[in-house]
This record gives C-alpha cells, sequence and structure tokens, in this order.
C-alpha cells in the first residue's frame, strides 16, 4: 500500500472515531483530499434481469474475455498466498457451478456430499461458497453466452475475480488496487456508499461462516445466506463490474476500459448517480487506484480527472473545500441541461468553461461538461468573441503556429482548461486578448 494511503487511513482512524455517518474521502494526492458526504438516501441503479442478460452478451460479443483458464492462477494469488495448483481452483469452479449433487450422485461438474471439505483451505471454502451464492443467476448468465462460448468456463473466469474481491473484502479495513479498485469504484458508482459498505460487510459474514464450515451443506447454506443477504440486483452489478474488468479491461488501460463502459446497462443514469452521490466520474473509472474502507469512511486514490464535477462543486450534502453552490446538477448532454434550466437570460447565452469538445467528452465525461459549475450564462456578445478567440491562431497563447486555441487547449488537464477558460473570460472581457 502506498505511503500515502497508509497516512490516509491513519488520519480517518484518529479524526472519524466511531462516527456512525458515511463519508467518503477523494484523494488526488494533491492537497487535501476531498470530504464527500453521499446523501443519506442513496438507492441502487436497478439492473433487470433482461438488461443483465443483455449487457453480457454485448461484452463477450465486443469486448472477448480472455478465456485461457490456466493463465488466471494471477487473479487468486493477488489477493492471499496459495501454492495449490491453477487446476485445483478450475476444479472447485467447476463444482461450484454444478452446485451439490443429488444424494446418490457423484459426478465432476457437482459438489458430493462425500467431498472433504475439511480437507480445503478457509479460502478454498470461501471460493466454493461465493460460486455456490450466484445460484440465481446461472440461468441469465448461462442465456447471454450460450451462443459465444461454454457457460461453465465464463462462470470459472467471473468467479476467480469474485473471489478475488471477496477475499480482500473480508478483511478488516480493506484495501482494494488495481483490478479490485476499478470493481469497488464501478460497485460504488451502480450502488452507492450504503449498500456498497452492506456487501462488504456480507463478505465478512460469508467468510467467518465457510472458516467454519466443514461438509458441503454448510457452504451451500453460507452460500444462500450471503445470496440473500445480497440480492439479486446487488449480485447482477458485481458480476457486471468483475466481468468489464477481466475483459481485458486492465490489460487494455484506461482509456480503452472508458470506451467500453458504455455497454453497461442504464449507462446514463449510473453515470449521473455516480457524479452526484459519489464524487466519481463514471467515463474515467479505471483510472482509480485504490479504494480503502474504514469503518464508515471509504478513501478513493484518484487522479484529479476521475473526480466528478459534483465532487468538485458540491460534495453530496457537503465538501470540506466550502463556498459551494447547494444546487448543483449535472446531465449527460448539453440538450438535457438546456431542457432543464430553460434560457440562460435575456441577451445571455450558456457557455461552457471546458469546452464541450468530442475530445473533452471523451476524457472527462458528459456529467463533468454539462452541470451548473461549468455552464454559465454568458453576455452574448462576450460568448461570441470568447467562441472566435478559441477558434484563433495565437501564438503568443499556445506557442505554435499551427495549432488553434481550441486545438492547444484540448491537449491540457481538465484543472489547466478549466483555468484557462475562466481566465480567458476575464482577459477578453477587459480587451487584453
Amino acid at each position: 500500500m502506498p505511503s500515502r494511503l497508509i497516512a490516509m487511513v491513519l488520519l480517518v482512524v484518529l479524526s472519524t472515531g466511531c462516527t456512525t455517518r458515511r463519508v467518503v474521502l477523494l484523494d488526488t494526492g494533491q492537497g487535501a483530499p476531498w470530504e464527500y458526504r453521499p446523501p443519506t438516501t442513496n438507492p441502487p441503479v436497478e439492473v433487470g434481469a433482461d438488461d443483465f442478460e443483455e449487457a453480457l452478451k454485448q461484452w463477450v460479443l465486443n469486448a472477448p474475455l480472455p478465456l485461457r483458464p490456466l493463465q488466471q492462477g494471477w487473479i487468486v494469488r493477488a489477493s492471499y498466498p496459495s501454492n495449490e495448483a491453477d487446476t485445483r481452483w478450475q476444479r472447485l469452479m467447476s463444482k461450484s457451478y454444478g452446485g451439490i449433487c443429488n444424494p446418490g450422485q457423484r459426478r465432476q461438474d457437482c459438489l458430493s456430499l462425500l467431498d472433504d471439505v475439511a480437507g480445503l483451505t478457509e479460502w478454498d471454502k470461501l471460493g466454493v461458497a461465493l460460486g455456490l451464492s450466484i445460484d440465481p443467476l446461472r440461468e441469465s448468465i448461462a442465456k447471454a453466452v450460450e451462443n459465444t462460448l461454454a457457460p461453465q468456463l465464463f462462470f470459472t473466469l467471473i468467479a476467480s475475480g469474485l473471489i478475488t474481491w471477496a477475499v480482500l473484502a473480508a478483511n478488516p479495513e480493506p484495501v482494494f488496487t488495481k483490478a479490485a479498485a476499478v470493481v469497488s469504484a464501478l460497485l460504488l458508482i451502480y450502488l452507492g456508499v450504503e449498500t456498497f459498505l452492506a456487501l462488504v460487510d456480507a463478505s465478512r459474514e460469508l467468510k467467518r461462516a465457510t472458516d467454519k464450515a466443514t461438509v458441503p451443506m454448510e457452504l451451500q447454506q453460507a452460500g444462500r445466506r450471503f445470496a440473500n443477504r445480497v440480492g439479486p440486483e446487488v449480485a447482477r452489478v458485481f458480476v457486471l463490474a468483475v466481468t468489464v474488468v477481466v475483459s481485458h479491461g486492465m490489460s487494455g488501460g484506461a482509456g480503452w476500459l472508458a470506451s467500453r463502459l458504455r455497454m453497461l446497462p442504464r449507462f446514463s443514469e449510473a453515470a449521473a448517480a455516480g457524479a452526484s452521490r459519489v464524487g466519481l466520474n463514471l467515463a474515467n473509472v479505471g483510472q482509480v487506484r485504490e479504494v480503502a474502507v474504514i469503518g464508515n469512511t471509504i478513501v478513493i486514490s484518484l487522479p484529479a480527472t476521475a473526480v466528478a464535477m459534483a465532487a468538485q462543486g458540491v460534495g453530496g450534502e457537503g465538501a470540506s473545500a466550502g463556498g459551494h453552490p447547494a444546487d448543483f446538477r449535472s446531465w449527460s448532454s448539453f440538450k438535457g441541461l438546456k431542457r432543464a434550466l430553460g434560457s440562460a437570460g435575456e441577451g445571455k447565452q450558456w457557455h461552457h468553461i471546458i469546452e464541450q469538445t468530442p475530445g473533452n467528452v471523451e476524457r472527462f465525461g458528459p456529467h463533468a461538461l454539462h452541470n451548473t459549475r461549468n455552464v454559465i450564462p454568458l453576455e452574448e456578445g462576450l460568448h461570441l468573441r470568447v467562441s472566435a478567440f478559441y477558434s484563433r491562431k495565437i501564438w503568443r497563447v499556445t506557442g505554435s503556429d499551427d495549432l488553434t486555441v481550441r486545438q492547444w487547449l484540448s491537449t491540457q488537464s481538465y484543472e489547466a482548461q478549466r483555468a484557462f477558460g475562466l481566465k480567458a473570460i476575464e482577459n477578453i472581457q477587459k480587451g487584453i486578448w
């Protein structure tokens, strides 16, 4: 764990004490983190069975999974020590997919009542129980992938990813890194802080129950309790989040992942939820570095570009940066903003401080651009002069004879574009530019 995150964890432990209030700290590595307090009413973005099946179909068709089971051992070993051969995990997951064998049966594709559970490691038992817990989704998964690949192979791969996350979540104060951090970020965006913390707690409960299990039926009962506590809606999001990450999402880089996230069900609604309730930019979620859980506080380490404008502007019910408007709102399109806010006023036009270029939409996400902090009313004449300025080639501003101000600015960071946009308005208004 990076030293900065260690210091952040210690700070949270010392400052929060026994508070029951849910808090999200967004740490960009630049000064103090944003303290983001999500609204108390924070319902998950619901993903129905049909949306779940359609999303899985799109992922396996358009973002092929790296279906090479012999190379998947790193998923497990990245989370806890194991000297077992990869084939051990393939066998356990295959048995989990087949469930518990019927009385009198003993097959290779199900767990027999005669299997020696006591001989399994505690992490093996957790994996088997988690695999059994997905039983309510097995039919949907099979329908989604029946024409593309072997459902059992898909299940084995995804179950391994679920185990990785659950193993980390079972720790007293879990820290999720790399792929597990991205999965956690997606869960936070879709489920909200309250449900995310409940999922972490359910993973700990599952671990305690499986540690004590001595027969397959006890593992099945533990898995069922986990499934009942989590519910099918949350389980669908869990499976989708893992599918997104293992579908070359991490090896392809944050940019590749960002381009594929729109295949997720109810993407626009989730993007709005992530921006306004959690402070995360869904389009740039692949840039999240770590997610730590300390009591009721969640610390998210990420670059500033992955912080949603909601966190920069208002921070849910209040942010530590101070001075933020209480009526912050964001939309998935400029059309939606204008429909909601109406006219900019007599003789005025709406102006984006950070321009809504296709490149900016791709890099930062629509909610980071179409919101009440970035879109402001400008006097019509001033707005026209600013737009004309961005279309010109000005060497003293850009240092280039070939690029327009707009083209040059598009290569800058989110923060740099905002600072320049505000400076441009001021200088053009004063006649300096």
